[in-house]
């Protein structure tokens, strides 16, 4: 089961489209209070985070997430239109794309997650 997180409707839907053509259960969350709260709720198996979100903080949501002793284990994909500075915050992530971002590198992110 994927979450996805991003406020912008387009992105949201292809991204959803995209992970069931693939197999995949997936849900939405547009906000840092629905990403937490979702991710507590359903405990995905990886979370697709956009860091910019009109609501909240992608990077907020990563750090409320993590923080919960039974969601850290999560492996959460950033998608970002700025490309991020390496540092402390960006260990929060087992991947960071930057948008636009093809199919085929969301998928093999996800992929590369979920193996064993």
């Amino acid at each position: 089961m994927i979450l996805v997180v991003d406020d912008d409707r387009s992105t949201r839907a292809s991204a959803l489209r995209l992970l069931t053509a693939r197999g995949y259960s997936a849900f939405a969350a547009t906000s840092e209070t629905d990403a937490v709260r979702q991710a507590a709720q359903l405990t995905p198996d990886v979370i697709l985070m956009d860091l910019h979100l009109h609501q909240g903080s992608g990077l907020d949501a990563a750090r409320h997430i993590k923080a919960q002793p039974a969601l850290e284990h999560i492996p959460i994909v950033a998608l970002t239109a700025t490309p991020p500075t390496w540092d402390e915050k960006m260990q929060l992530f087992a991947a960071v794309l930057t948008k636009p971002c093809p199919t085929a590198q969301i998928l093999d992110a996800i992929e590369t997650v979920l193996r064993p």
